[in-house]
């Protein structure tokens, strides 16, 4: 009798590790794809700018454009002494290369990193312009149209005028 339930315990047995080990295989195999897909989701969603950065760099952007729109129209024949003030909306955008799955192309050795593709830069809004020649029509035209051409703004986001007397002698 104990004879007879042994052997068919063997075989019983027998059978079920074939189940067993097909219940394992099939355990580790879903653990390696979790495993794989945790891995892989840090490396799609690449890391955002901390927002106390993107307003540094905003504010460094807005302020280089006003120098540079500055310098560029204190060279214009007639305006002279000239301010200038930049208002812009949003922030940096950073474009990350993708793959055709739409996975982020990553660069990096231990520290992987999403590769950039480009920037965009804030949005100009408005540009403010107060010149000594700003009264004189022709300089205003002037100012307008190279404000226009050289920050992609219609006329109508645009203002210029005159420099007020008591500025100019301040500096003076």
């Amino acid at each position: 009798m104990l004879r007879k339930f042994w052997n068919k315990y063997k075989e019983n047995f027998k059978k079920d590790i074939l189940v067993h080990i097909l219940v394992i295989v099939g355990i580790l195999g879903i653990l390696c794809i979790l495993l794989s897909s945790c891995f892989e989701s840090s490396q799609e969603q690449p890391e955002t700018q901390e927002s106390e950065h993107a307003e540094i760099s905003q504010e460094a952007y807005r302020l280089q454009l006003q120098e540079q729109l500055a310098e560029m129209l204190g060279n214009i024949t007639g305006v002279g002494k000239v301010e200038v003030l930049v208002t812009i909306q949003g922030s940096e955008a950073y474009h990350y290369a993708q793959e055709a799955d739409s996975r982020y192309v990553t660069v990096g050795g231990s520290q992987k990193e999403a590769l950039v593709e480009s920037v965009s830069h804030p949005e100009i809004t408005g540009v403010v312009v107060a010149c000594e020649g700003g009264g004189k029509s022709t300089v205003q035209e002037t100012v307008y149209q190279a404000v226009s051409v050289a920050c992609g703004l219609r006329t109508a986001q645009i203002y210029v005028t005159q420099l007020e007397q008591t500025a100019i002698r301040k500096e003076s």
